[in-house]
């Protein structure tokens, strides 16, 4: 099977859910069988562009780590007006990967579809057109338009747009991969523009041309677009072509069991990558929200890539739409984290420090990691307040703080006092070393070990909560350990 699939989002805003797994699902269609996948850019229609969509979905795709076969090169878009500084744009290809940069190809598919008697120039104003929906209303009835210019032969030299011509009575039937065979009798649509004024196409024009000059054997979009799937078989009738095998996809449901929005919290794929995601988890969860793997692995929800791409098939995509959790999607993510090589972990946590306005050494981060890795219960963010103590000048803490309740000034002085002494000593300052140490400080000061290690906790990390408090001291080192003590000492002693 020469299998050929396609991602086509419009840059009229940043990739969302429901695009990565379409995405995601074309991506392991063609891996599963040996086949190509291509990223096309959609971009006819130019009111609704987002300036900055383009280079944030490349980024994403960067990212999410879906090889890409086929798409635009840096050179389309520049010639396209998407270039920004080091883009590096896709491997290319036999035709441009933009529809804007394709015009001519969708001018010459509308005037073949106008000789062929399947399609008309109309020249209809918008004052007429919201004339006609006025009366219909008024009527009660379905609002749409008539064809009022099917039988005008409006000139080309005037303004005009192509509509393509929906024969009345109609009877159309097309098997869905996913949904089994979906028919019409009669189909219950208007004659649909495919070719606007300013003679950039409509997405039924442009995207059935596009499948066919490339040659797409499976089409995956959304459910919402069933309704007027009639338009592009009797479009590729029309042209005498072969229809691809069309795939609509379950919608992805929020918690109330309505299309997943930004009500129900975030949904562009850049928000995950900002919070600490693992591309892997995110895939993984998209994966299982539509697809089942099948009998004798039902149970199973964690898959590495090469499972995915060697049990994906259509067969096992549901038509129902599946709710997308949140908690699970944390706690997957917080598997592919604790999964993760130490050194891998660390570079991944590393950007989220940067952004924070710290200075990481590298060491000290490598070296904390394995330490925090099950307090990232949900991202790699969780990481922050454990480590970033690591990588400051000074750490800020309260006499009250260093203190604590029913533990006097003075026998937290006493206790930083003696760990400083007993640290300036050490010959060695590893982990094992420190603590065989400061572990007999309690009874020689006749405090609890609570009193003590806690003041010792908060004076050199700034807060209660932290990793195992020795290795801290031993990653955060001799020379930072001894100076924050000295300060705390001195937060101790200043005025009550």
């Amino acid at each position: 099977m020469n299998v050929r699939t396609r991602f086509a989002p419009s840059p009229t805003g940043y990739l969302h859910l429901g695009g990565v797994r379409t995405m995601l699902f074309a991506w392991l269609l063609a891996r599963h069988y040996q086949g190509k996948f291509f990223f096309r850019l959609e971009d006819t229609d130019r009111s609704r562009l987002v300036p900055d969509s383009v280079k944030s979905m490349v980024e994403d795709f960067a990212w999410l780590g879906l090889n890409i076969d086929e798409g635009p090169t840096a050179d389309d878009l520049k010639r396209a007006g998407y270039y920004w500084e080091g883009a590096t744009g896709f491997p290319g290809g036999p035709y441009p990967y933009i529809q804007s940069l394709r015009l001519d190809r969708y001018r010459e598919v509308a005037d073949i579809l106008i000789r062929g008697g399947f399609a008309y120039r109309c020249d209809c104003t918008s004052e007429r057109l919201e004339a006609e929906r006025q009366q219909q209303m008024a009527r009660g009835e379905t609002t749409g338009y008539r064809g009022y210019c099917r039988t005008r032969n409006v000139s080309a030299s005037v303004p005009h747009v192509v509509r393509f011509l929906i024969p009345e009575g109609q009877f159309v039937a097309f098997d869905d991969a996913i949904r089994g065979r979906i028919t019409w009798d009669p189909v219950i649509l208007r004659d649909m523009v495919i070719l606007k004024t300013d003679g950039y196409p409509t997405y039924h024009l442009a995207s059935t041309v596009d499948d066919h000059d490339m040659q797409i054997s499976h089409v995956m979009r959304g459910e919402e677009w069933i309704s007027t799937t009639p338009v592009h078989v009797l479009m590729v009738r029309a042209l005498g072509w072969d229809m691809p095998v069309i795939a609509h996809l379950p919608a992805i449901l929020g918690s109330d069991g309505k299309k997943l929005s930004k009500r129900h919290g975030a949904t562009f794929c850049r928000t995950f990558r900002e919070e600490g995601y693992l591309p892997e988890a995110l895939l993984n969860f998209l994966l299982l929200n539509g697809w089942s793997p099948g009998e004798g692995s039902s149970d199973k929800e964690i898959f590495t890539r090469e499972e995915m791409i060697a049990q994906f098939s259509l067969e096992r995509v549901k038509g129902a739409g599946a709710v997308f959790s949140f908690d699970k999607l944390k706690w997957m993510n917080s598997v592919y984290i604790r999964n993760t090589p130490d050194p891998e972990l660390a570079k991944l946590v590393k950007p989220f420090l940067v952004e924070s306005g710290l200075k990481v050494d590298d060491g000290r981060l490598r070296a904390i990691v394995p330490y925090v890795r099950e307090r990232m219960n949900a991202s790699l963010k969780d990481a922050l307040p454990f480590v970033d103590f690591l990588f400051m000048d000074h750490v800020k803490v309260s006499a009250a703080d260093l203190s604590q309740p029913k533990v006097t000034r003075d026998q937290a002085i006493a206790a930083l006092t003696a760990a400083q002494d007993t640290l300036r000593a050490l010959p060695s300052f590893d982990a094992a070393t420190v603590e065989e140490r400061l572990r007999g400080l309690p009874s020689i000061l006749e405090l609890s070990p609570k009193v003590v290690f806690m003041a010792i906790r908060v004076a050199v990390t700034g807060r209660k909560a932290t990793p195992p408090l020795f290795e801290s001291i031993s990653i955060l080192g001799r020379e930072r350990t001894l100076e924050r003590m000295e300060a705390a000492i001195a937060t101790l002693r200043g005025p009550a």
